[in-house]
């Protein structure tokens, strides 16, 4: 063989490991986040954020209240 032609498979062989590297890292990052997200959910389901509510004022007129809400997490 000549030595063109290793360095090329030298070459060619190393860009596949590379994307093939790549590529798992995404997809076990990809699982990764789905199962965070899945655990985001169920944690949010069972306990619900405290909130707070403040009256930050009031037309006497037209018997409105305005309120601002804040998600306490």
């Amino acid at each position: 063989m000549t030595k063109t032609l290793v360095r090329t498979a030298a070459f060619a062989l190393a860009a596949l490991t590379t994307l093939g590297t790549v590529a798992g890292a995404n997809g076990l990052a990809s699982k990764q986040y789905a199962a965070g997200q899945r655990a985001a959910q169920v944690y949010a389901l069972t306990h619900p954020a405290a909130q707070r509510v403040e009256v930050i004022g009031q037309r006497a007129a037209i018997q409105r209240v305005v309120i601002v809400g804040h998600r306490i997490a």
